[in-house]
């Protein structure tokens, strides 16, 4: 590994940029090394996505050393109660964000927005002024700086610094998430992460949300009863996600792979071009098709043993029958949907539809994957949860 990838390197370098030295759990320390010697002698990075990635991995370790000073400063953000979340999982691509932002439009739950996921520790000399957080600017420039780089993006995910963003932004800075393989092919990673101890990503994860929990309080925005969480990264997890959080409610979207996988594979591609020389779209695809046929099939053991824990919902129905499924949800959690709430949901959806959005072209022929390929892959997945057979 060359020395400016080493990851004592990229640790003292943090701890000079911020002037802080604690790391806090040491889990980080293995996965961190091997996604840093992964970006630099497997990830064909060009001479920009070297710089980019080598900024990334510091950024995150710098994420690391704020949280744990805010955790010095402030011993009683421990205490905060987190409660029982409603948690959104499922394949990529199966209606995860449009079910998400659709349900945190209504009163009542707490979710994290793009610019606090992106940087859950606020400067030590914020006022607690949300109106001029100093980090919705910083958003928005990294935002249309992506943007700019691989205009493709906004035709498949969309990006708003405001906007409730998936809580994988929380815990990036565990090194134990697919957010690794988001920003580039890093074989060695690929298969640390693939029999890994998940466990770490949920200890900080609780953390960032405590500490988020806990400034939102400061500044008078914390209203809600339940928080209220999405990513497909905890489809890799679910076991790891009820044991720390043993009263979470799960929602589990769904949609036949054959038709999501080209789509997160562009997705992915999408993102590698921000640092990649060339993009390996056949070895992603063919990695992400993989990853995830392991982990959904995995799924249906887990389920299995915790049957009251999950409402399953259709995408076909998250698009047909957004009210009826708004409906089921609130039943999930021994509620009722009312007028109100319903109506303010409404509005999310007037104001956000995917026609408004340039389209988003794909194959799987372009991923060298083949309908057969993912029908094998995932058949356990579709014929317990879609009904369909190879």
């Amino acid at each position: 590994m060359a020395d400016n990838f080493a990851l004592d390197t990229l640790m003292a370098e943090a701890q000079s940029r911020s002037g802080l030295a604690d790391f806090g759990d040491p889990a980080f320390r293995e996965p961190a090394a091997i996604f840093a010697h992964s970006l630099d002698e497997e990830a064909n990075l060009s001479a920009q996505g070297r710089t980019g990635m080598r900024e990334t991995v510091i950024g995150y370790l710098c994420d690391r050393l704020k949280m744990e000073e805010w955790y010095r400063r402030v011993p009683e953000i421990a205490d905060e109660d987190l409660g029982d979340p409603l948690v959104i999982v499922g394949l990529p691509r199966t209606g995860t964000t449009m079910l998400y932002r659709m349900l945190a439009a209504a009163p009542g739950f707490a979710v994290p927005l793009h610019y606090e996921a992106a940087s859950v520790s606020p400067a030590f000399n914020w006022n607690f002024d949300r109106a001029a957080d100093p980090r919705v600017g910083v958003a928005e420039t990294r935002i249309a700086g992506m943007l700019a780089a691989v205009p493709e993006i906004a035709s498949i995910y969309p990006y708003e610094a405001l906007a409730p963003e998936e809580d994988i932004y929380l815990y990036g800075a565990s090194f134990v998430s697919t957010s690794m393989q988001s920003v580039a092919r890093v074989p060695s990673y690929e298969r640390w992460f693939d029999t890994a101890d998940k466990a770490p990503a949920y200890r900080y994860l609780i953390r960032a949300l405590k500490l988020l929990q806990w400034q939102r309080k400061r500044s008078g925005a914390h209203h809600a009863t339940r928080w209220l969480l999405k990513t497909p990264d905890h489809i890799h997890s679910l076991d790891a996600l009820l044991q720390a959080f043993p009263g979470a409610k799960i929602i589990q979207t769904h949609r036949d792979p054959v038709d999501t996988i080209p789509s997160i594979s562009s997705f992915i591609r999408a993102l590698h071009r921000l640092s990649a020389a060339t993009v390996d779209s056949e070895g992603l695809g063919r990695e992400w098709c993989r990853m995830f046929a392991r982990s959904m099939n995995h799924a249906v053991e887990v389920r299995a043993a915790h049957p009251n824990h999950f409402l399953d919902i259709l995408y076909a129905d998250t698009v047909a029958d957004p009210r009826g499924v708004a409906e089921r949800v609130f039943a999930f959690l021994g509620e009722g949907l009312d007028d109100d709430a319903w109506a303010e949901m409404g509005k999310w959806r007037d104001a956000n539809q995917r026609e408004a959005r340039p389209s988003h072209h794909y194959t799987l022929e372009e991923f060298g994957l083949s309908p057969a390929h993912v029908k094998h892959a995932f058949a356990d997945y579709r014929q317990s949860f879609l009904g369909l057979e190879p």
